[in-house]
């Protein structure tokens, strides 16, 4: 990758038919020119609906979106936060917000863009992150965004990553095996 490194994420959780209940936050990592790429082929599988929803797929249509995704070329990485009480998942996505940015900044990323939420969620971001900053526990340079889902593919890339890796975490590791090589994961105990 040359230039500037963004990162584009997203948010899961699964907590049915895995050993334990986990929160899931996980991003695409990619300069400019090889985003401008990856949003082309996104746009090539999914030409209906706003946004292209893991959980809205087929078999064939996962297959063939993780093949896709595979072929990017892109790093991803993942944070698990488990054992993730379903009750307090605004806490294990501070979590991993804070272990992901350092993460980022280290893999050369200058910016992480989230998917957007409610607004009221999206604000409880906003406020966590100068207190994150002031506790040293989110990188100086790094800047935090949230864009709609429906307006940004490499959001998109992202969903596709975390329901590959927690439909694998399920038993189901079809899915994941195209693409495992493409992805650093980063557990947390909560």
């Amino acid at each position: 990758m040359g230039g500037t490194v963004g990162a584009w994420g997203d948010e899961s959780m699964r907590v049915t038919n895995v050993s334990e209940p986990m929160y899931l936050l996980g991003v695409a990592l990619a300069d400019e020119p090889t985003a401008e790429r990856a949003r082309e082929a996104m746009h090539s599988i999914h030409k209906a609906g706003p946004k292209l929803h893991w959980r809205d797929l087929e078999p064939k249509a996962k297959a063939r979106s993780v093949e896709t995704v595979g072929s990017l070329g892109l790093d991803h990485l993942v944070v698990v936060a488990a054992p993730l009480d379903p009750r307090r998942q605004e806490r294990a996505r501070a979590k991993c917000l804070e272990r992901l940015c350092w993460e980022v900044q280290d893999l050369g990323g200058s910016r992480v863009v989230l998917e957007s939420r409610t607004e009221s969620l999206n604000q409880r971001d906003r406020n966590l992150i100068p207190k994150l900053r002031g506790q040293n526990a989110l990188p100086m340079g790094l800047r935090v965004d949230w864009q709609l889902g429906s307006e940004e593919p490499m959001l998109w890339i992202a969903d596709q990553v975390l329901g590959a890796y927690g439909d694998a975490q399920t038993g189901e590791t079809q899915y994941l095996s195209i693409i495992e090589q493409d992805i650093a994961v980063c557990p947390i105990k909560l």
